[in-house]
């Protein structure tokens, strides 16, 4: 067989799927049903996710064909702004559709975690404090999964520390929609049963967030935790109780109606009174009443998700 059989195989099968979303998709985007107004591409991966690539995020999908040895690969490009921004492997692609987005998927794509850390003494001994836009990536799940409709899956890449220390994150959103009165709630998961990242914590006593000027907010083991140190240094996103003053999972909301998702500067505001703690601790699950934790490596209040980097000025609400 030519070697290039698999090139011209490829390249025919995308040409008929373009020309299947034309000549679908193009009709009904006249349709009176229309909901949000978006078409979008959904990518049904091997790893059990889904991407969803806005019209207004993708310009166009290219292929391109790379040779790793005697074996060829084929990806799938997304095109934005004139250049390649998301590549994917065309064997690790279950499904493609084209269809106009539902509620649901508008929440996959880039978004930022929008809120305030810790801050840190100034050498007047005063804690200063800033505004950071943490970006994630969010996914859905595959639509055959029990998770699909419920839940979007979320990763950081970098979580922003005072000492410039890379850590991943992954966290659940909770999706909720009311077709009647055409309102939703979306809520951050904070989890004490799972770990935040398979990444272990290995800054030093000095990396933990500021209690003060002199001091920071790292416990170590205390003697009371059961079996000592277990060597392990977990981390996890939690929040406190606000009546027992205990550090737990909990699930941080904010509510939204049709014309907030059609907003693209809308912030997403979860409850004020309630801050996300960035912890360390020996076991899985967490427990506070265990004596678990190990030190809080950052806090971060005001916490809110939106689809732009936080502009405005610190004292805006």
């Amino acid at each position: 067989m030519p070697k290039n059989n698999g090139y011209k195989n490829m390249r025919s099968y995308l040409y008929i799927l373009l020309a299947t979303w034309i000549t679908t998709a193009l009709p009904a985007i006249a349709s009176t049903n229309s909901k949000t107004g978006v078409y979008r591409t959904a990518i049904t991966l091997t790893n059990g996710t889904q991407e969803i690539i806005p019209d207004t995020v993708a310009q166009r999908f290219s292929y391109t064909q790379t040779t790793d040895g005697a074996k060829t690969n084929y990806l799938l490009n997304i095109i934005k702004n004139g250049e390649i921004a998301t590549s994917i492997p065309t064997d690790s692609i279950v499904e493609l559709n084209y269809a106009e987005m539902s509620y649901y998927e508008q929440f996959a794509g880039d978004w930022y975690l929008v809120a305030s850390p810790n801050g840190e003494a100034n050498e007047l001994g005063i804690m200063i404090t800033e505004v950071v836009s943490i970006p994630f990536h969010a996914v859905l799940p595959s639509p055959n999964s029990d998770d699909y409709g419920k839940y979007i899956y979320c990763h950081i890449d970098s979580m922003p520390h005072r000492k410039g220390l890379h850590y991943e994150a992954d966290f659940k959103l909770r999706y909720a929609y009311d077709e009647a009165t055409h309102q939703g709630a979306i809520a951050m998961i904070l989890d004490d049963t799972e770990p935040m990242s398979t990444m272990q914590y290995a800054g030093d006593t000095g990396s933990y967030a500021y209690l003060d000027s002199q001091h920071t907010y790292y416990f170590g083991v205390s003697a009371q935790h059961e079996g000592g140190d277990t060597g392990n240094r977990y981390m996890y996103f939690v929040s406190q109780n606000i009546d027992t003053q205990i550090l737990e999972g909990m699930e941080l909301t904010a509510q939204w109606t049709d014309a907030d998702q059609l907003n693209l500067d809308h912030e997403y505001q979860f409850p004020k009174n309630y801050h996300i703690y960035w912890i360390v601790a020996l076991d899985i699950p967490f427990s506070y009443v265990e004596q678990d934790a190990v030190g809080i490596v950052d806090t971060f209040a005001s916490p809110r998700l939106m689809r732009q980097p936080w502009t405005k000025s610190l004292h805006e609400e």
